[in-house]
């Protein structure tokens, strides 16, 4: 996502559309979820100190001519996207107000195809379009599908392939992997090492590994902080979607199918209403003001000789405050080195 920054008269636009989703125009009263992540977005997102509430629930009919850079209706129709899904329904009512107000700013993106999908209940489809999307961005390590990362998706997908898992193994990137450990501790490389090794993940090259461009994934995990239990999953996939363009409503979208309405939309867990609102749209926010996308040719190995906390102010990480860490420890999602 992109940061946008809307003044007074733009904020409450904004803010009118997303009552205007979650109530389908005034039909349906917003349930405590809907209104806790509308504050939630306004103050990460929008970047309001003092949230307002609205209770006009009309969509403004002046959306275009208020929001009238392309960016900033990019981004507002990737916010009310997202709105369907946290009643845990997702509604056609609903979602037919994000496709009336995309349509008023001109507005095309895969979040809004991705919600058509939803309220259908296509989750093959959307899965399937996931992984395709993925072989290139989050599988590959160059920003290319290559043919090894399409038969590394083969190999994951079907592994009763006889002899594909001993195919696929790559001792020159496995050797390059286990030299990460003999690099110093403050090392973004050591600490990938030690969080393939002390979780118990096979290290890339390694046999039954997933794709060595998966790394970036755990590499989401060290910079912003969020751990691996399924609560810190779900924050790390609203990170990486804030800080991503190529692949960002896929994985937030998919993260709340999944982890908030319990659609089993991709193998794990499916969580039904594991939303915090305050803690996922500020994960999107951090995301957001990282300055390098790593899913867009990013190169991990020109980085993992620095230490961590300076890789961490190279990319503008936001730091997570005290009483962030406190929360994030109490709901067991905060990273543990």
């Amino acid at each position: 996502m992109r940061i946008i920054r809307p003044d007074p008269v733009q904020t409450h636009t904004i803010v009118q559309a997303m009552y205007a989703v979650v109530s389908a125009e005034g039909q349906i009263e917003p349930i405590a979820i809907e209104q806790e992540s509308i504050v939630a977005i306004q103050r990460h997102l929008l970047h309001c100190e003092e949230p307002i509430s609205l209770s006009d629930r009309r969509l403004p009919a002046d959306l275009a001519e208020r929001l009238d850079d392309p960016s900033m209706r990019l981004e507002v129709v990737r916010i009310l996207a997202m709105l369907p899904i946290l009643d845990g329904v997702v509604t056609a009512r609903k979602a037919a107000v994000v496709e009336a107000a995309a349509k008023q700013m001109g507005v095309v993106d895969l979040g809004l195809t991705l919600l058509r999908q939803g309220v259908k209940r296509q989750f093959k489809r959307m899965a399937f379009g996931l992984m395709g999307r993925s072989v290139a961005y989050y599988w590959s390590p160059t920003g290319k599908a290559r043919l090894r990362d399409w038969l590394d998706m083969l190999r994951i997908m079907m592994p009763a392939i006889p002899g594909l898992y001993e195919l696929m193994t790559d001792r020159s990137l496995l050797k390059r992997y286990h030299a990460l450990s003999e690099l110093p501790e403050d090392t973004l490389g050591y600490a990938l090492h030690r969080f393939y090794t002390t979780r118990g993940f096979p290290l890339p090259g390694e046999p039954k590994s997933f794709p060595e461009g998966w790394s970036k994934h755990e590499i989401y995990h060290i910079l912003s902080e969020y751990e691996t239990t399924d609560p810190g999953e779900m924050l790390n996939a609203a990170f990486s979607g804030g800080n991503t363009n190529v692949l960002c409503m896929d994985l937030l979208m998919l993260t709340l199918l999944q982890f908030q309405a319990g659609f089993q939309v991709m193998p794990g867990p499916a969580p039904k209403g594991a939303l915090r609102p305050d803690a996922f749209f500020r994960a999107v926010a951090r995301g957001a003001a990282t300055t390098v996308d790593l899913l867009d040719g990013w190169d991990l190995w020109t980085v993992l000789e620095l230490p961590v906390d300076e890789v961490r102010d190279r990319f503008s990480v936001p730091p997570l405050s005290a009483n962030e860490r406190h929360a994030l420890t109490d709901c067991n999602a905060l990273y543990s080195a």
